[in-house]
């Protein structure tokens, strides 16, 4: 996979498009989007939630995931013109990492939508470090209705 080198967007200006704040913000670049998939970035930091003694846990690399799918998500509705919709997690498939993830580390992540439905998404999510995929899994993305169920 080509890692794209210049994000679009950075920091406190991804917050437009998402509901997560510190110390649960876990996407820290957004590189955009093509016909295969959205991309993003992050760094862990040590001393962090989910990173301390300097390895990036499981549950943050997961949580990584989802704010990447939220993001995208974040992005395409602002675009159109359209709120922030939320969602959550319904559950997490084929799951598999490949190594240990440290603090410093930058993550590259592609998301691709497998399954869309009315009110729920199968997303594939790719995480690579230096171009060498660490991590792939499938989640289920749960969306709210306008009565919010």
């Amino acid at each position: 996979m080509k890692i794209r080198e210049n994000f679009l967007l950075s920091g406190e200006s991804l917050y437009r498009f998402l509901p997560h704040r510190p110390p649960v913000f876990l996407v820290d670049r957004y590189y955009g989007r093509d016909q295969e998939a959205s991309y993003t970035g992050y760094i862990p930091e040590t001393g962090s939630l989910f990173c301390p003694d300097d390895v990036f846990l499981e549950e943050g690399l997961i949580e990584h995931m989802a704010q990447s799918v939220a993001l995208a998500a974040g992005v395409e509705n602002v675009e159109r013109g359209n709120g922030i919709v939320p969602g959550y997690i319904g559950s997490v498939s084929s799951l598999t990492i490949h190594g240990i993830i440290g603090a410093g580390d930058s993550l590259y992540t592609a998301i691709s939508e497998i399954h869309k439905f009315p009110s729920f998404s199968v997303i594939l999510a790719k995480t690579f470090i230096r171009g060498i995929m660490i991590a792939q899994g499938e989640l289920m993305v749960v969306r709210f209705n306008e009565a919010g169920a």
